[in-house]
């Protein structure tokens, strides 16, 4: 056999060695071994070039022997491997030729786009020729090694894009177009306990057999492979297990818009749904609000922020965006008041009800109270208010107020005159006539008692209805028992406490009693009048929270006009009552957060105040 056909013969030999293995270790540790063997070398490598900024870098993909430090020639290589310090490419480097001061012989050959193979052996040297003839092999070692080295890529990328699909929290779904139908790959275990199809059913089928609209709504999905529609999410509506869901769907393309491979997305969304329907049901409750909503800066003058439609009307703007060149200050009638006003927010945190005189954007005087609280916001405090129009109110009280000081004034200057002139008539009648004089007379000191229980029932009402004290009982009737038998020495009361009973309540309580009291009396015709005032836990409410104060007397009783008007908390021109006495105790009462019911006994009359008992976190109420 000649030089030629052995040469031959040894290369075709070491090409059968060369072809992708499991591993790029094996692919290129089998190839150098052939090489080795077949060219009679005793020492070789492979490596893999990586170009940097700074030169050359390489990984040794497989040596032999396997330490490189134990062997002087194959360190030698190490060393001669090119840098990248030059211009030149690796391939204008290579190949590399030289002998080690042992006297072995190397050569450094390219791996085309992969790396270098190195090759180095005693007692000769790998002539020229052979090179040259090794060339094309060393072409197919290099795409061998780099078809494992892309296989070990996609294998890595594979797996980490498996670690993110199973990952992902929200139901994903890889799909692939084949035929023109949409087709599962793979599903990811979110989806099949949201949609209920495991991963081994779902693989193969069509996307749209698995998720099922609601009502027959369009999926959203398109099929075709050609309309793919680019990335945009869209929200749609499907059966899952626990029954419908609202979804935020994204399915984007896998290798850019041209490729035939998905991933869907399913984000359920329902709570969010359920929040933003909820928040625009609030919206449109707040705007259609017959009262002021709005949010303001803090300080002297405040910006607004927010105003509703019930702000715009009451403050007769033309529309919510005339607030955005104004100031707060300007709705006020004096400028001081809304710094006053803002101040007192900042300082308290919350307000509650204050009266504040404003001017509309018309320049028209309104009174209104405010309620609200101060945030922080972004770095600055912001007022959260609500605003009532009380301007009706307002002069309705206005009036009443002139109304009462005025009939009161006339009222009492008039009865002044009647007593007189009553007196100098008493003196000049006969004795038989006497009895008119008295009737007047006593017209007249009922026309004074009315008189001065409507004052009375007007610093009822200034109170309002804030209780904050509580009342002993005990202690209450007792002083009540003192005042009675001074004004009533004629009258028998009895009192009974129940276990010191305590309720909410205040100076007017003590007020309403002696009213009750009163009219037990002056209007008891027995010879001896009894009242007797009993306290006790409620019967018919919770006794815990609530107590019975019950008055009962001798007398004729309350004519049925008089209680079924006080009952039913309104007059009318066929039931009303003679005076303002019961009135007073009903409205006292009904301030103090309680009830009042009257019945009738065989012989007199039976009066129920119930009022809530006493928390005991408040302080104990002045009385006298």
């Amino acid at each position: 056999m000649t030089d030629r056909q052995r040469r031959i013969q040894t290369l075709y030999e070491i090409s059968l060695s060369i072809g992708p293995k499991a591993t790029l270790t094996e692919t290129a540790d089998d190839a150098l071994l052939e090489y080795l063997q077949k060219l009679n070398c005793s020492v070789g490598a492979v490596f893999q070039h990586h170009t940097t900024p700074d030169g050359s870098e390489y990984d040794t993909i497989v040596t032999i022997p396997a330490d490189p430090e134990s062997n002087a020639t194959l360190q030698a290589m190490i060393d001669a491997l090119p840098d990248g310090a030059s211009d030149e490419s690796l391939a204008d480097q290579l190949p590399i030729s030289d002998h080690t001061d042992d006297g072995a012989h190397f050569c450094l050959q390219e791996l085309p786009d992969f790396g270098v193979l190195a090759l180095g052996k005693h007692g000769g040297e790998i002539d020229d020729i052979t090179r040259s003839s090794l060339r094309p092999l060393n072409e197919k070692l290099a795409e061998a090694c780099r078809s494992k080295l892309i296989e070990r890529r996609h294998r890595i990328e594979r797996n980490r894009f498996e670690a993110v699909f199973d990952a992902i929290p929200e139901p994903v779904v890889n799909t692939v177009v084949d035929d023109g139908v949409e087709r599962v790959k793979q599903v990811n275990t979110p989806f099949e306990s949201v949609f209920g199809h495991s991963a081994a059913a779902a693989r193969g089928q069509p996307i749209e057999t698995l998720i099922t609209p609601v009502d027959g709504e369009e999926t959203g999905e398109q099929t075709e492979p050609t309309a793919v529609g680019g990335d945009e999410p869209a929200t749609a509506s499907y059966e899952t297990e626990d029954g419908p869901c609202e979804f935020l769907v994204r399915r984007v393309a896998v290798g850019g818009p041209e490729a035939d491979e998905y991933i869907h997305l399913y984000v359920d969304i329902s709570v969010e749904k359920q929040h933003q329907q909820e928040l625009e049901r609030y919206e449109r409750l707040v705007e259609n609000l017959p009262i002021g909503v709005y949010r303001t800066t803090a300080g002297p003058d405040g910006e607004f922020r927010l105003v509703n439609q019930g702000l715009v009307d009451i403050l007769e703007a033309s529309s919510a965006g005339e607030f955005e060149t104004i100031s707060v200050s300007e709705i006020y009638a004096e400028g001081a008041s809304r710094e006053q006003f803002s101040d007192l927010l900042v300082e308290q945190g919350a307000v509650e009800d204050v009266e504040l005189e404003l001017r509309t954007l018309n320049g028209n005087t309104i009174w209104a109270t405010v309620t609200g609280r101060a945030v922080e916001e972004d770095g600055e405090t912001v007022f959260e208010l609500a605003l009532q129009d009380i301007t009706e109110r307002k002069e309705r009280q206005q009036q009443l107020a002139v109304l009462n000081r005025v009939l009161r004034h006339n009222v009492r200057n008039a009865m002044n005159v009647i007593k007189g002139n009553t007196r100098l008539l008493s003196e000049a009648v006969e004795t038989s006539e006497q009895s008119f004089i008295d009737a007047i007379e006593r017209r007249v000191e009922n026309l004074e008692q009315l008189s001065n229980k409507a004052g009375t029932m007007r610093s009822l009402f200034d109170q309002g209805r804030e209780v904050t004290a509580i009342i002993e009982m005990e202690q209450l009737l007792e002083e009540v028992r003192a005042d009675f038998e001074s004004k009533h020495p004629e009258a028998e009361l009895t009192v009974a406490v129940f276990n010191s009973i305590a309720v909410q309540a205040d100076v007017r309580l003590k007020m309403a009693i002696h009213e009750l009291l009163d009219n037990a009396v002056d209007h008891n015709d027995s010879p001896e009048p009894e009242v007797t005032v009993t306290v006790a836990p409620a019967e018919s409410k919770p006794p815990d929270h609530w107590a019975d104060i019950t008055i009962t007397d001798n007398g004729p009783g309350i004519h049925e006009d008089e209680w079924k008007a006080i009952e039913s908390g309104q007059e009318t021109p066929l039931q009303h009552g003679t005076g303002l006495g019961l009135w007073l105790v009903y409205w006292t009462v009904s301030l103090l957060g309680g009830e009042i019911t009257i019945s009738g006994l065989d012989s007199g009359t039976r009066i129920v105040l119930t009022l809530p008992r006493a928390t005991g976190d408040q302080p104990p109420s002045q009385v006298d």
